[in-house]
């Protein structure tokens, strides 16, 4: 369904029954799909929500329209639309900067974070800041080839060649200056993770690819180390996209963590 979400038209998916919501975030400029394959299992027992964001996918707005804070606003708008009045959140990959600013700005809007190759804005202290690169100026002649350039980095694994194709056809909907937008913006104001994140009482999860190309595990397991209840799962030989390379075991730990904890 198209929800009408602060004056956008928002390409937003519902689907599945039960007593709790997960409400699934997308990363950089991929769109609902990216979560579907992980979502359909959960939604067995679960009722699952993702949506493309500003930006991405098919809800196209003007460029200068798309800022962190926006991002984060939309969830609650998503939310309130939607009747969910609590649910557990879950980002990927870039989407993971929306996704820890909600749970710390609304807390009492969540019952868990899951956190899928991305740890947001969190670097280890003992690791350097790397540059962000804005897509226009990675590899290739044309803004297909740079897509396709990313792509094959995302899926290290073999017999991924699908996955790439299906990866181009999600990453093509987006305009080249939304990905650049959406690629190095930065929020107006910086977060002290260090002091905010021992303060989450959120069951959280994260979720990484142990041959991920674009988050290093040092980060993964220095944002762990931050939060009181959380759990690191490293996926081993799995690269930046586990949950469309392998989407089941994605749901499973999924379900298995936060039954856990009742959540």
């Amino acid at each position: 369904m198209f929800l009408d979400i602060d004056g956008i038209r928002m390409l937003t998916l519902a689907f599945g029954s039960g007593p709790r919501t997960i409400l699934a975030h997308g990363g950089w400029i991929s769109n609902v799909e990216d979560w579907l394959p992980a979502l359909a299992p959960l939604s067995a027992r679960w009722r699952t929500v993702t949506y493309d964001h500003r930006g991405a996918g098919l809800t196209r707005v003007p460029v200068e329209r798309i800022t962190a804070e926006a991002l984060v606003d939309d969830v609650f708008r998503v939310m309130d639309a939607l009747g969910i009045e609590r649910c557990v959140m879950a980002g990927f990959s870039r989407g993971t900067v929306t996704a820890m600013r909600a749970v710390l700005a609304r807390p009492d809007r969540f019952d868990g974070l899951v956190l899928m190759n991305g740890c947001g804005e969190v670097r280890s202290p003992e690791l350097p800041v790397a540059p962000r690169v804005p897509p226009s100026s990675w590899p290739g002649a044309t803004h297909a080839d740079r897509l396709r350039w990313f792509l094959e980095r995302c899926t290290p694994e073999p017999d991924t060649e699908h996955i790439r194709r299906w990866g181009e056809y999600i990453l093509a909907r987006a305009t080249p200056e939304a990905a650049d937008r959406l690629f190095v913006m930065e929020a107006a104001q910086p977060v002290d993770w260090a002091s905010r994140l021992p303060q989450l009482r959120l069951p959280t999860l994260i979720v990484h690819g142990e041959l991920d190309a674009f988050y290093r595990i040092e980060h993964m397991r220095y944002t762990q180390s931050l939060i009181p209840d959380s759990e690191l799962v490293v996926m081993e030989g799995s690269g930046h996209l586990p949950a469309l390379t392998r989407p089941l075991e994605v749901a499973a730990h999924i379900e298995r963590f936060l039954a856990a904890r009742g959540s």
